[in-house]
């Protein structure tokens, strides 16, 4: 998920109130998820790095980029806040709410695939059209036809594969450029 800079300030905020809550359930205070928040998770709009797509029974795309945790800092603090309140439980509440902050970030960073769409990622991977060599997109709409015939058994339509690659386009996992299709993120993986 790429954010522009008003969704990163809304996520910022939605992640302040979700860590809130779970610092509560934790028996923190209230501020302990704005205090994650606000020192050791980063909330970047638009990171022009590349996410990854993973290919296998959960098939999904990351973009990590636009969310940092510093897991070392955080915990190192939490360590520190522990030993000058003498209350040892109190810093297993604080490595669960990082972990739990770990938890929601993952959740917005990950775009899951459709089957049809992890097979046209499958094989813009095998064809190599990454930035320099992208493949023609009619081409591979007849190409991807006749692969999900192969393995599937079933015709499938040409609506159905443009659904699916403008669904690419859209979370960003592809891009088009003069009638060709090309490929913007790592791909790890395969499918079965």
């Amino acid at each position: 998920m790429t954010m522009n800079r008003k969704e990163a300030m809304e996520y910022n905020d939605s992640l302040k109130k979700e860590l809130e809550q779970v610092a509560l359930q934790y028996g923190l205070e209230e501020s302990a998820g704005d205090y994650i928040v606000d020192n050791y998770i980063t909330v970047l709009p638009e990171d022009a790095r590349k996410g990854m797509i993973f290919l296998g029974k959960d098939t999904a795309s990351y973009k990590a980029g636009n969310v940092m945790i510093d897991f070392k800092k955080a915990l190192v603090s939490g360590f520190e806040f522990a030993a000058s309140i003498s209350r040892p439980e109190s810093i297993f509440n604080y490595i669960q709410l990082i972990i739990a902050s770990a938890f929601f970030i993952e959740k917005s960073v990950k775009q899951e695939l459709s089957r049809l769409e992890a097979y046209a990622v499958y094989l813009l991977h095998k064809k190599g059209a990454y930035d320099t060599a992208g493949i023609e997109e009619e081409r591979f709409i007849s190409e991807l036809q006749e692969w999900y015939q192969q393995k599937e058994g079933t015709a499938i339509g040409k609506k159905e594969i443009v659904d699916a690659i403008n669904n690419l386009y859209r979370i960003k996992a592809a891009d088009f450029d003069n009638g060709n299709i090309y490929l913007k993120e790592h791909v790890c993986g395969t499918v079965k």
